[in-house]
């Protein structure tokens, strides 16, 4: 049981971490209907509810094994407040049970699921099935390997060509039909399809046959528990282990054409700033400067009596300043859903005073291609930008 409750937690954490990184790109998302594929102990359930505590109404779980769909309802029996929740044996169960109006749901999870389906072509009709139970979000997870990374590619070349042929085959109609009633249809027709998370872009994947794979990690903390059963007779554990993740989210529909974050900016060098700088600023007031010293001098009060605890916690000013700082900066310049915002992969280098990373991004204004680039930031040349890459980490979203 308690190993069942590790990888229940493990799990848990990837699909949090997933669901928050495209749920900050969609802050206006709140799925009411939600469908987990391969939802093994209902992991993908628990992070949802975590994510959207009060938009979840009905959640669909598809889960062959009856030991694990018992193991799930278990976890299930305790908390209050839960939404409606049916499990089914497979995909073919849930469509015979729900009518075809309604088998469409606000979102759609596939959580290391399709790395235990052997062939290419099954994996593919999985993933096509699970698009079309999908009305707008659809969500795919696996490892953070070479083979997961690739099935992740795999199936997100396919559903991009997919619904390119769909949107040729839309246009083709549209341009031969002249009546309005057909082309009312027409419009109606769900076409289209945007990746919200991680990629930029929906061109061709840069990594393709680079010798590297698209991959994030999140480190977690160890428990007692996983200490004990991977425990090494040679080397001390460690008490956290960095897990490593692939994944991808869809959206129906085209990407938003947004304005790039960084149109019609222009950074000023180092020299150029201090340049700038009021003479008035740098002047010192010798008196005040005379009185602090002074007041440093005096010595403080002796507190002997005075017992430092564990639980003591220190208040840094600074530290809050930066962090509101940081969140007004973000409140600025939201990351929205167009183009200009690319994707760090891999984790940046900092030597010195300069900063390489590896980026992921859109060279279109519409999102249809893509590059890898390699950018170095130096303090001299761009003061600004240097600051902001100092404080990225793997994962982390671009501005261009």
């Amino acid at each position: 049981m308690r190993l069942l409750l590790m990888l229940l937690l493990e799990c848990l954490l990837f699909t949090l971490l997933v669901t928050e990184s495209f749920a900050r790109r969609l802050p206006g998302f709140s799925p009411a209907k939600v469908l987990d594929f391969g939802a093994g102990t209902g992991s993908a359930f628990w992070a949802l509810r975590e994510v959207w505590p009060r938009s979840l109404e009905k959640v669909n779980l598809v889960e062959p094994s009856q030991s694990m769909q018992r193991a799930g309802q278990s976890l299930m029996q305790g908390p209050k407040d839960l939404p409606l929740i049916h499990s089914y044996n497979s995909i073919q169960a849930l469509n015979k049970d729900i009518s075809k109006s309604e088998r469409e749901h606000d979102l759609v999870i596939a959580s290391y699921v399709l790395g235990e389906v052997p062939s290419l072509q099954d994996r593919i009709t999985i993933v096509r099935q699970l698009w079309d139970l999908t009305r707008d979000v659809l969500v795919l997870v696996e490892p953070g390997t070479p083979q997961g990374s690739s099935i992740i590619s795999q199936m997100r070349s396919h559903i991009l060509w997919m619904e390119k042929r769909k949107s040729r085959k839309y246009e083709a109609r549209k341009s031969k039909d002249t009546n309005k009633e057909t082309s009312k249809d027409l419009v109606t027709l769900r076409s289209g399809v945007h990746i919200v998370a991680p990629c930029p872009h929906e061109g061709r994947c840069p990594l393709e046959n680079s010798g590297k794979y698209c991959h994030f990690v999140q480190r977690l903390q160890r428990t007692t528990s996983q200490r004990a059963y991977k425990r090494s007779k040679s080397e001390p554990l460690r008490g956290f282990e960095d897990e490593k993740f692939s994944f991808v989210a869809f959206r129906r529909g085209e990407r938003p054409r947004e304005r790039w974050p960084l149109d019609g900016m222009k950074f000023d060098t180092l020299k150029e700033q201090h340049a700038k700088r009021n003479p008035e600023d740098l002047e010192i007031d010798y008196e005040d400067l005379l009185r602090l010293q002074a007041e440093a001098e005096v010595e403080p009060c002796k507190k002997e009596d005075l017992v430092n605890y564990e639980s003591d916690e220190v208040q840094d000013d600074t530290v809050d300043s930066d962090k509101d700082q940081e969140k007004g900066e973000e409140e600025t310049i939201p990351a929205d859903l167009g183009g200009g915002w690319g994707r760090i992969i891999f984790s940046p280098v900092r030597r010195g005073r300069q900063v390489a990373m590896d980026v992921c991004r859109s060279i279109k204004r519409d999102g249809s291609e893509g590059s890898f680039q390699h950018l170095v930031f130096t303090r001299s040349k761009n003061p600004t930008l240097h600051r902001l890459a100092k404080k990225s980490l793997w994962g982390d979203l671009w501005p261009f």
